[in-house]
């Protein structure tokens, strides 16, 4: 009734004079209120850091973080991770080693962008993930609250993962979007990052498969030239001027392709 609207229109009014002071808008500062109500936290968590993994089969594993800063992203502070502790598929084993790396460049203080501590962890996936990183949060001394992003059977974002069990979030509109749009997010710049290190390792596999082309050459070759049709295209000559190359492997690499 009235009073429910009276209330509305304080709640609407306060958002949008705290939007003013910390530069949001009275949608955002909204979204992020009822988010923070919704996961039960204190206050609203300004600083959001997102995860996810991304490989096929167990190979080229890498894991990408996204970061919402007052309800927008801060691409400026998007990291990139290639797993570096084991072969082979494990989501949760990889979830457990970046963020580990995350909070050790944290406590070295070296890296600004690591300085932050998030207000709130979202990471991709359910409760397994969550407690793979639990005890990383523990050995860090980190206490930050965690939850999963949860998808469905046609990888739509479902629910929120907690410590007690599935949090639906459907019914609030407005968070619901906006964790969609993190999930997103973060699946985009993961899979991104691990097609580009697939796509360079498939020319690197390449290149290799010439006597005399081992990976350090290859790569040397890829960046020198960027591309495989540019490498393809180049005479012995240019290739023995390469870095890295000379004149019998300049040689061999042209005769491959000619």
């Amino acid at each position: 009734g009235e009073q429910k609207a009276l209330l509305d229109m304080c709640f609407n009014n306060a958002a949008e004079n705290l939007s003013e002071v910390i530069n949001r808008t009275g949608r955002e500062t909204s979204v992020l209120d009822e988010l923070s109500r919704l996961l039960g936290l204190d206050t609203a968590p300004r600083y959001i850091e997102a995860y996810d993994i991304s490989n096929t089969a167990g190979s080229e594993n890498v894991a990408g973080m996204v970061v919402y800063k007052d309800g927008r992203p801060l691409r400026s502070a998007y990291k990139k991770f290639k797993i570096k502790t084991f072969s082979g598929q494990d989501d949760f084993r990889s979830m457990a080693e970046v963020l580990d790396r995350r909070f050790t460049e944290y406590e070295k203080g070296e890296d600004e962008g690591f300085a932050v501590l998030p207000d709130l962890i979202l990471l991709d996936g359910g409760t397994g993930q969550m407690s793979a990183v639990v005890p990383v949060l523990k050995k860090h001394n980190i206490s930050v609250p965690l939850f999963g992003m949860v998808k469905d059977s046609k990888h739509r974002t479902r629910a929120i993962a907690a410590q007690g069990g599935d949090i639906a979030i459907k019914s609030n509109r407005a968070a619901f979007t906006f964790i969609t749009d993190i999930q997103d997010e973060v699946h985009r710049f993961a899979i991104g990052y691990h097609k580009n290190r697939r796509s360079s390792s498939m020319l690197n596999s390449e290149l290799t498969q010439i006597e005399g082309i081992g990976k350090t050459r290859a790569a040397a070759l890829l960046k020198h030239f960027k591309t495989m049709a540019r490498i393809k295209a180049t005479s012995a000559e240019e290739l023995a001027a390469a870095p890295g190359m000379n004149k019998p492997a300049a040689q061999r690499v042209y005769g491959y392709f000619h």
